[in-house]
């Protein structure tokens, strides 16, 4: 019983800290990457992203048939499937108006990889809108790639 309780305040206090707005671009993406040394993932993300972005994994999600894979055959967020991050830093925010990108650097396997977030303020904390890999080997922009599955890119 006591581990039930436990269980259920942890969730609990788990998605309070989830939907907790975030006051710095910085803040945000501490806690949208201490998952990945932590291995504490949140069963929904959907607290880190924008309205855009989530609507995109929404129609993603809703476009894909059971069982099938959609947009994302990779984790977008570390440029692979599988994760050992080390040296992980995160950028300046440069913030104008309601937008910010920050770039965030780390090894992934020892692989050095580099991405841009594009972030937005909305409902009093920022999120992320998009994100940019600059890894020559592996250039995409997150949006893209639900546009290109869903035929709708230029």
């Amino acid at each position: 019983m006591r581990t039930a309780i436990a269980t259920g305040l942890f969730l609990a206090l788990g998605s309070l800290a989830l939907a907790q707005p975030y006051q710095t671009p910085e803040a945000l993406l501490e806690a949208f990457y201490s998952p990945y040394t932590s291995g504490d993932f949140p069963e929904d993300e959907s607290g880190f992203r924008s309205e855009a972005l989530q609507a995109l994994y929404d129609a993603d999600d809703a476009n894909t048939p059971d069982g099938e894979m959609g947009a994302l055959g990779f984790d977008p967020y570390i440029d692979g499937q599988d994760f050992d991050l080390t040296e992980l830093e995160i950028g300046d925010a440069e913030i104008e108006g309601d937008t910010a990108s920050v770039a965030v650097t780390f090894e992934n396997f020892g692989e050095p990889r580099s991405l841009v977030y594009e972030l937005v303020f909305e409902d009093g904390g920022w999120k992320i809108n998009d994100l940019v890999s600059t890894n020559p080997d592996n250039e995409y922009r997150l949006s893209e790639i639900f546009a290109e599955a869903t035929g709708d890119a230029e």
